[in-house]
């Protein structure tokens, strides 16, 4: 019994769910040419392209495309992934017959594949085009847990957005803690409840490698520390100016293109520090010179 013979056109399509599937990189690349592959028996072209998400959070596809003793390979990128199908589809139907591709082309509006971009993009006319292509926005929340600047350990939110490129980024933020409680030793029923509240902002060197990112972050922080008093009479609320310096590393894993866990460990150096007392009592409590803090959060990408 004689095989079944090897399609003359063979197009290999691999990407994830949310990406145009192989029927309509198919369906796309007959409509440019005007006719169906299935017919087509003259030429032999063998298509292979594989998507992936990269550490950019944009899409990424890599192509080979084989025409007759023809060998080619390329990567491109794209924030849409329908564009990478689209530039699939004009890669074959020019494979197999660039006059016909032509003249669809200019019988139609522009493809969306006219929006793709190499990897390797060569220089635009000005610095300010080209940083644009490669800058992103991102918005993160996290969940914080302080060894100091108020007493004790802490908890505490904070949330910051940012500005990345390949291998930098920089952020502005504010956070918050609560639940500091300072105790004079000798009288434990008196003291005052301390809460923070400070505005940050940092710069970050980003290396990565795949999905992980690994930054290391330092900058200002500035804001207030606000205690109120307890164990007395009459009780009043204290607020002082609070500023410090922080430095430290996180990890970041980039689970989708628009979504990343994020996990930070900090060091902070006190710089200006809030002095407290009840009443006519002596110093109540004034912040350490050195804290500690660890975040655990989620950053959407823009």
């Amino acid at each position: 019994m004689t095989p079944p013979a090897t399609p003359a056109i063979e197009i290999q399509w691999e990407a994830p769910a949310p990406c145009p599937d192989a029927t309509r990189v198919r369906a796309a690349t007959e409509r440019l040419l005007g006719k169906s592959l299935s017919g087509l028996e003259q030429t032999s072209v063998r298509a292979t392209g594989k998507v992936t998400a990269n550490a950019a959070g944009q899409w990424q596809l890599r192509t080979l495309l084989v025409v007759g003793e023809r060998v080619e390979e390329e990567v491109l990128v794209a924030r849409q992934c329908s564009s990478l199908a689209d530039a699939m589809a004009l890669k074959v139907a020019l494979a197999i017959d660039p006059v016909a591709v032509v003249e669809a082309v200019q019988s139609s509006q522009p493809s969306a594949a006219a929006k793709i971009a190499p990897e390797s993009p060569p220089p635009a006319p000005g610095p300010r085009s080209s940083n644009a292509q490669r800058v992103s926005f991102g918005a993160r929340v996290v969940g914080q847990v302080a060894l100091g600047p108020l007493p004790g350990t802490t908890p505490g939110v904070a949330a910051l957005v940012s500005a990345q490129w390949p291998s930098f980024r920089v952020e502005l933020g504010g956070e918050a803690f609560w639940g500091g409680v300072a105790n004079y030793e000798a009288l434990p029923a008196i003291g005052a409840d301390l809460q923070l509240f400070a505005g940050m902002a940092r710069a970050c060197l980003t290396p990565a490698t795949g999905a992980f990112r690994f930054p290391i972050c330092a900058g200002p922080e500035l804001g207030v520390m606000r205690g109120r008093g307890f164990g007395t009479a009459e009780t009043s609320s204290t607020t002082g100016l609070w500023g410090g310096l922080a430095l430290g590393p996180a990890l970041e894993w980039r689970a989708t293109s628009r979504l990343s866990l994020w996990l930070e460990g900090d060091a902070v150096l006190t710089l200006l520090k809030p002095e407290f007392h009840v009443r006519n009592l002596p110093s109540l409590y004034a912040p350490p010179t050195v804290a500690a803090r660890a975040a655990a959060g989620l950053e959407a990408h823009f």
